[in-house]
């Protein structure tokens, strides 16, 4: 259960943004929708009525071709080429307030959803959670650039500042794709924008969600309204563990909320929780029940959302990923655990911000590159031991026991051993789980040890006795992967 009280406190005004400009407009074929209303009457009935106005609006055409996308199945559709050739696809999520509230386009959730078809199985899934205090260089027009959140970059386009778009449509994906596109050293494919309105009433237009809440929480500087009406102030928000059901207001707070105690107040804490918003809608969507208002759900988000996409595109997008095991999609959090690092506000900044550690981006970009192991690799079930020789007394065995954990390893941090300057890749498992280990010295660069483990000075701190390497996989962390790591500080970001 979800209670609200307000507080006394008060936050600092945002600068005002404009609402969605005028010359972004949504064209009404009246002649297309009297003939689809003529020709669904006769196929379809009131429901192939309702559901293809409300796809016309949401993927901005008309009816006729709106039905036309939706019985041809997605087929030879773009995203169906792209899973014939088996080619990765990255969908890139953009948050914001919209029309009504402070930074109506600040995108303050911001995520890509990559797939990787695989021939003859289910493909693989990363949700890609990248966090909107990142500081980076954002281009725009005129050959003109800007240091700022990357949250900025899709408002930028948006309040036309970046380069000239393809169409209204694209305005903020326009500057923010190309920003995503070189921090992370992938293509972004497509984009959906949708504002805190669309989530509201698509969760309401269902009848609401069934959550399973894993921690309770408080919140006590949730923002109780928009300062660009006069209301700066905080409220505290709770949320009790356990299951209970939400309407599309609490839902939202539920997505929102950032300063929550019980570890629920960073960035992967938030972007797991619309993780799990998003899977409850979508059960809710397909079952008995909530079939029936699918129109009402499309029509809810058509005057919300702005997407690239076609709706043949869409339809191919379902085919592709309906059946896979939600189990099997990695959530990945881009933060200051792994390849990020807070600048230290309020002491050393006067800002919140997160810079990245490696100021290349190679480091990073690697990663995002490889998110999805091989099925072999993964299926060996494998326990990975990362141990940190680099000589530096850091985080490095926790930071990649996590990291290779979200791409779907059994891991564990096993401590410090000596120094020495190359990565190891230890195959301990007698062959058993080779393909993991041959996938991890891929990662690194390195060929594998089939030798058994050493047995040496590997101890979790320094005042403690040595204990044995253990795990079916062992990685040993040299310096020269902390120094690739940590990148050159003489590359500016």
């Amino acid at each position: 259960m979800a209670t609200i009280s307000r507080s006394s406190v008060r936050r600092r005004r945002r600068s005002r943004y404009n609402v969605i400009p005028n010359w972004i407009t949504r064209r009404r074929a009246v002649v297309s929708v009297i003939v689809m209303f003529s020709l669904l009457l006769v196929a379809g009935g009131i429901y192939g009525v309702r559901l293809s106005l409300a796809l016309a609006k949401t993927f901005h055409t008309n009816p006729i071709s709106a039905a036309v996308g939706a019985l041809q199945g997605g087929g030879g559709s773009a995203i169906d080429q792209e899973r014939l050739r088996n080619q990765r696809i990255n969908i890139v999520l953009y948050g914001y307030g919209g029309d009504g509230h402070d930074g109506a386009f600040l995108s303050d959730s911001i995520m890509v959803i990559s797939i990787q078809p695989l021939q003859g199985r289910p493909p693989q899934i990363a949700e890609i959670s990248v966090p909107r205090d990142w500081f980076v260089t954002i281009p725009l027009k005129n050959g003109k650039s800007t240091q700022q959140r990357i949250n900025f970059a899709y408002a930028a386009g948006m309040l036309g500042e970046g380069p000239e778009p393809a169409s209204a449509v694209d305005a903020g994906a326009a500057v923010a794709d190309p920003v995503l596109a070189h921090i992370l050293g992938i293509g972004i494919n497509y984009f959906v924008g949708v504002d805190f309105d669309a989530f509201k009433q698509a969760v309401d237009a269902v009848g609401g969600i069934n959550l399973d809440v894993p921690t309770g929480f408080t919140d006590n500087q949730y923002p109780a309204g928009e300062c660009d009406e006069g209301n700066c102030r905080y409220e505290t928000v709770h949320f009790n563990a356990g299951m209970q059901h939400m309407n599309g207001a609490t839902a939202l707070i539920y997505a929102r909320s950032r300063h929550g105690n019980d570890g629920q107040g960073s960035d992967f804490a938030r972007s797991v929780r619309q993780q799990q918003i998003v899977v409850a809608l979508k059960d809710q969507i397909e079952s008995i029940g909530g079939f029936g208002k699918l129109p009402d759900v499309i029509n809810a988000l058509g005057d919300n959302v702005l997407t690239d996409l076609t709706i043949g595109d869409a339809e191919s997008l379902y085919g592709l990923v309906n059946g896979v095991n939600p189990a099997s999609i990695e959530h990945i959090s881009l933060d200051d655990t792994n390849f990020l690092y807070d600048c230290g506000y309020p002491t050393h900044c006067g800002s919140y911000y997160l810079y990245t550690n490696d100021r290349s981006y190679v480091s990073l970009q690697h990663f995002v590159q490889n998110v999805f192991p091989t099925p072999a690799a993964l299926a060996d079930g494998a326990q990975v031991t990362f141990v940190n020789a680099s000589g530096r007394n850091d985080n490095a065995t926790t930071r990649w026991a996590s990291v290779m954990h979200m791409v779907g390893f059994a891991t564990k941090a096993g401590g410090r051993a000596s120094t020495q300057t190359v990565t190891q890749v230890i195959d301990n498992s007698g062959g058993k789980d080779f393909a993991a280990a041959q996938w991890l010295a891929t990662f690194f660069g390195v060929s594998v040890t089939t030798e058994p483990a050493p047995t040496a000075p590997v101890t979790t701190a320094p005042a403690t006795p040595a204990t044995a390497v253990a795990g079916d996989v062992t990685v040993i962390l040299g310096s020269a992967e902390e120094q690739a790591f940590l990148g050159d500080p003489g590359v500016g970001q």
